[in-house]
């Protein structure tokens, strides 16, 4: 546990530094571009950073048009699984100026993921340095899968437990996913992502182990 809050302090601090520098780059818009860190550590302390993978696949499921869901990892491990209607802009090109300005509109709630978060977490301050409205999915593509692919069975045979497992298989269904999927394809790269080819049906692929955090 320890560790894992001292990778995401090490992340702050570092895209901290990555948005001094991008607002003082010549060329950038001041009235996009707004420091205030005391504003990005009450968000992180209040937990408004992220969205956990079941808000995420709520989100989806009810179609929001503003909803824009960004794999940050690399074009490799993008086409080996990734979120439904996601786009791929991996870390280094998102934080240029240039994707930011013409890619991530204001307008867009932005979702970010890796594998782990603390990538995203770079990413998510520099987005919100300049204006976007973005959040972390908890846990990166590893929790997405664990939660909303790859449902475990309930715990106890209560009704309740059994009713949640249904609910979260009915959600696992409506990603392609029969309960051991690990991934959905038919997704699209930056920056082409108006069109989601629908999920292939078929034998399901057999279950991966889960992608080393980032």
């Amino acid at each position: 546990m320890n560790i894992k809050l001292e990778n995401r302090q090490i992340a702050v601090y570092t895209a901290l530094l990555l948005a001094v520098i991008m607002l003082f780059l010549p060329g950038t818009d001041r009235n996009r571009y707004s420091f205030k860190p005391g504003e990005l550590a009450a968000s992180i302390l209040a937990g408004e950073d992220q969205v956990s993978a079941a808000d995420l696949a709520d989100w989806i499921i009810q179609g929001r048009s503003d909803l824009l869901i960004v794999d940050i990892r690399s074009e490799a491990d993008f086409e080996k699984g990734s979120i439904k209607s996601s786009l791929n802009i991996p870390l280094a090109k998102l934080l240029e100026r240039s994707t930011i300005d013409t890619e991530l509109p204001e307008s867009k709630t932005v979702v970010l993921y890796s594998n782990g978060d603390s990538h995203s977490h770079q990413a998510w301050l520099i987005l919100k340095a300049a204006g976007v409205n973005a959040y972390v999915l908890q846990g990166g593509f590893n929790r997405w899968t664990e939660v909303v692919l790859n449902p475990g069975s309930p715990a106890d045979s209560s009704d309740d437990e059994v009713l949640k497992y249904e609910a979260a298989k009915s959600v696992a269904g409506a990603f392609g996913s029969t309960g051991s999927v690990l991934e959905s394809k038919g997704n699209v790269k930056s920056s082409n992502a108006s069109i989601i080819p629908p999920v292939k049906s078929g034998t399901p692929p057999k279950k991966k182990k889960l992608a080393s955090c980032g």
